[in-house]
């Protein structure tokens, strides 16, 4: 009869044991603090109520917030208020945050801000309304009044929409997105969809794309810009525009030095407007197939046409003396000033046509004239 006792009480020690398993099945958080804890049972759902301090890991994520709700069997973590997550080199913040432990999702409602921490002490920010974080794609996606910040990289973005994938370092904004190479002269990009790779060493905007540096615009449909390299390629009739000068043609290349403008070569039915002075109208124009523009100090300070050289430049030998002229050559070059003014026009190979440059006047073919 003495047995029966103990059997009951090895049931019950048994019993025990398999719910404190099953607790720890349902259960699957590791709680640092808080303040007050409660739990209760909500029809098949154990809810666990945290205020205070919160601070608890769910699998590898550390969380911090000044309340929480756990629902341990749809395990779905609910935070409110200060919400911080921690996981290796990714921080997010928000006001509010819904975990996905299943699906490994992060859902951030509120003052979003997530920081990525770079090996070198640098980091990459993003801000938004409205965010998620899907820890086993490594994607980052952000939703309305978005802005983010390379450090090492110097680069800010503004969009209402990012896809950014952790792994590749892929990403790309859309819904009016812009982004802007900060330097001494920043150059600010814009168009429907904008793409980066890789610590942002290439970038690529596609339709209706604007490309802004000083005085300059360049107008294109698409925009390839080589960070690392320092140029940028414009496809998709692109056209600059400045106060100075005006071109076009099939393809644009821009080069930087150290972000400032250094060069431009234009490839393709180029055909450029120029002012011969500052202020002055564009009103002498250049065609040709190839053509490089110079720059110095951010102002054009040379042209040099290439191919099929045909030219319209209207001079004036005294202030009320305008002459019309015409002339095609090989190759023309256009020497600028500091005060962007015309100080010299170069024609060599094949000259032909009238040309007035100040008190010089060229009307014959020769193989070189000035």
């Amino acid at each position: 009869m003495k047995s029966f006792p103990i059997l009951i009480g090895s049931l019950l020690l048994l019993s025990f044991a398999a719910n404190l398993e099953a607790e720890r099945e349902l259960r699957p958080y590791r709680l640092i603090n808080a303040d007050k804890l409660f739990v209760d049972r909500v029809e098949d759902e154990y809810l666990t109520r945290l205020n205070g301090n919160v601070n608890f890991f769910y699998g590898d994520t550390e969380f911090f917030s000044d309340q929480a709700e756990l629902y341990e069997v749809k395990k779905i973590a609910r935070l409110f208020g200060n919400v911080k997550v921690v996981e290796d080199s990714l921080t997010l913040y928000a006001d509010l945050v819904e975990y996905h432990r299943i699906t490994e999702e992060i859902f951030l409602t509120g003052s979003v801000y997530i920081r990525e921490d770079h090996n070198d002490g640098t980091e990459r920010i993003f801000r938004s309304d409205k965010g998620e974080y899907h820890r086993e794609g490594q994607k980052i996606y952000a939703f309305d009044n978005i802005f983010f910040h390379d450090e090492r990289e110097q680069i800010n973005g503004y969009s209402q929409y990012l896809d950014y994938d952790l792994a590749s370092g892929y990403g790309f904004i859309t819904g009016d997105p812009k982004i802007v190479v900060v330097g001494e002269e920043d150059i600010s990009i814009s168009g429907q969809r904008i793409e980066f790779y890789r610590d942002f060493n290439r970038l690529a905007a596609s339709f209706d794309v604007l490309t802004v540096y000083e005085e300059y615009t360049v107008n294109s449909d698409f925009l390839l810009f080589f960070m690392d390299e320092e140029y940028a390629v414009f496809l998709g009739e692109p056209a600059l525009q400045s106060d100075f000068a005006d071109a076009r043609a099939d393809k644009f290349f821009l080069y930087f030095e150290e972000r400032k403008i250094a060069s431009a070569l234009l490839e393709d039915n180029c055909e450029v407007f120029f002012a011969a002075k500052e202020g002055g109208e564009k009103e002498n124009r250049i065609n040709c197939s190839l053509m490089e523009l110079y720059f110095e100090e951010g102002k054009i300070s040379e042209m040099q046409a290439f191919d099929n050289v045909k030219s319209f430049y209207v001079s004036a030998a005294a202030e009320r003396d305008y002459f019309n002229n015409a002339a095609q050559s090989e190759k023309l070059t256009v020497k600028i000033n500091r005060d962007n003014e015309i100080e010299s026009v170069v024609f060599r190979g094949r000259v032909t046509g009238k040309y007035r440059f100040s008190d010089k006047i060229i009307d014959r073919s020769v193989e070189d004239s000035e």
